[in-house]
């Protein structure tokens, strides 16, 4: 695939089959997304990979302690509000993503079932979390940015799917508790790896994006 093939075939990916993600498929996606560039080349993002018995615990682990109503300690801060145009096009989303799932806005049990997929990487085979070193300012949470974009990109480039899931970083504990990511490093982002389950209707679900006139601003060109 060229470039804007590769980019218009990576979404969401919300159903994963459940073959396997080879460690030279996790290798081939880091080498290319390590590509990325970063404040002065200082390249701030570790990847941690997860597969098998130890990806299964983890979003055992993280969907029970959403069920659990635990408190709640990501290493990066949440946001809890957007600006309104913002807010409107995430709610925009939940919209019309729940009625591809046929979920109704009464139907609690449903957006709770959910909800719980996202704790649970929608039963990803492979769990991907990228981490940086405490202490750095957000320009090193934006290069991680343009890190995982790229796992992203790559990914869909070998035909897997992909989704970035803050819900796989809100508990690092429970990921610590089966991974050995250090305390000195936080959990920036978790990314659900996978092979695309086909026959799942919500993987044919594509996000709406901003008309260019939106968010493109010219001058003298």
């Amino acid at each position: 695939m060229d470039y804007q093939q590769v980019v218009e075939s990576r979404h969401s990916c919300r159903s994963f089959s459940d073959a396997p993600v080879t460690a030279d498929q996790v290798a081939q996606i880091a080498a290319l997304a390590a590509k990325a560039p970063s404040w002065g080349n200082t390249q701030p993002w570790k990847l941690t990979a997860v597969g098998g018995d130890k990806a299964k615990e983890i979003r055992r682990r993280l969907v029970e302690a959403m069920r659990a109503e635990r408190p709640q300690e990501p290493d990066i801060a949440m946001p809890m509000s957007f600006a309104d145009d913002m807010s409107a096009r995430y709610k925009d989303l939940g919209r019309a993503l729940f009625k591809v799932l046929g979920i109704t806005r009464d139907d609690a049990d449903k957006r709770a079932a959910h909800y719980a997929n996202n704790f649970g990487g929608f039963g990803a085979p492979c769990l991907l979390f990228v981490t940086v070193p405490r202490g750095q300012t957000g320009y090193a949470l934006f290069d991680a940015g343009a890190f995982t974009h790229g796992l992203c990109l790559a990914a869909a480039s070998l035909g897997l799917g992909t989704v970035i899931l803050a819900a796989l970083a809100r508990y690092p504990d429970q990921v610590r508790a089966v991974v050995p990511i250090p305390e000195d490093q936080e959990l920036v982002i978790g990314v659900a790896l996978g092979h695309p389950d086909p026959q799942a209707p919500v993987n044919a679900f594509r996000s709406q994006r901003r008309s260019l006139p939106e968010m493109l601003a010219t001058f003298d060109l």
